[in-house]
């Protein structure tokens, strides 16, 4: 199995969905510093102004790598969707549990690499363009490190949402559109009948312990922030969506 793993991970890296993926890492990276830029150059230097302040907006965009969990997952899957005959030469004598579990973990590695990257371009392009006002210490970085990896266990569980929808639906199309129905449209409304003026009780309960979504909100505020509910929710959700994508499997049949 390990084989297995390190061949779907060494494959999924010259795939040209992780090169368009990292593209859009620095993309993002560079369109952030150009508008703190233009900022500058319009309203000059003031509070909010400085490459520190940048780094702590960053935060706040948080949820889009989560948004983009299911194209990692994707990305691992290839035209393998969800084919229970997933043989090759360094699949021979590997169980369906053994084929499921080792996509789930190599999709898991491929997001590491991407965490770890889009940290390193995010913080190098900053660099380059904020250095010198002087405001990027080495606490400022401490502390936008700790706020990714509080957000982790939340990727992860985007991960094992897309991970079982695509093992679950026969069609890429309908594991796509449940995905962002169950990620995004539906949290949205949620949180949208839960704020005011509408102020929907049963919604705001829901907001406050049923949803991920919600979770990112809070990434930037450490001193408030409720990690146990972070860990307990985003186990919930992954073990719930890794049990259904794998009994979706063994319901196929070759």
């Amino acid at each position: 199995m390990r084989y297995y793993i390190l061949n779907e991970v060494s494959t999924a890296l010259k795939k040209k969905g992780t090169y368009t993926y990292i593209a859009g890492i620095v993309v993002l990276s560079l369109l952030a510093n150009i508008a703190m830029v233009a900022f500058r150059t319009i309203y000059g230097m003031r509070e909010g102004a400085f490459g520190s302040n940048l780094i702590y907006f960053a935060q706040w965009c948080f949820i889009i790598p989560y948004y983009s969990t299911i194209f990692i997952v994707e990305i691992i899957f290839g035209k393998e969707c969800p084919n229970p005959r997933i043989r090759n030469k360094v699949t021979i004598g590997l169980s369906r549990a053994r084929l499921y579990f080792g996509k789930l973990i190599s999709e898991l590695c491929i997001s590491a690499i991407f965490l770890v990257a889009a940290i390193a371009c995010f913080i190098g392009i900053t660099y380059i363009f904020m250095a010198a006002d002087g405001s990027i210490e080495l606490w400022v970085v401490q502390d936008f490190c700790r706020a990714a990896l509080t957000a982790v266990p939340l990727w992860i569980s985007g991960v094992a949402i897309g991970h079982g929808l695509l093992f679950f639906f026969p069609k890429k199309r309908y594991a796509f559109i449940t995905f962002f129905a169950l990620v995004l449209v539906i949290p949205r409304i949620i949180m949208f009948l839960a704020a005011e003026p509408l102020k929907i009780g049963a919604c705001h309960w829901i907001k406050e312990y049923l949803l991920l979504t919600p979770r990112f909100n809070e990434l930037p505020y450490y001193a408030t922030l409720d990690m146990p509910k972070i860990i307990i929710l985003s186990s919930i959700y992954s073990l719930s969506f890794i049990a259904l994508g794998l009994w979706a499997y063994y319901k196929k049949e070759f």
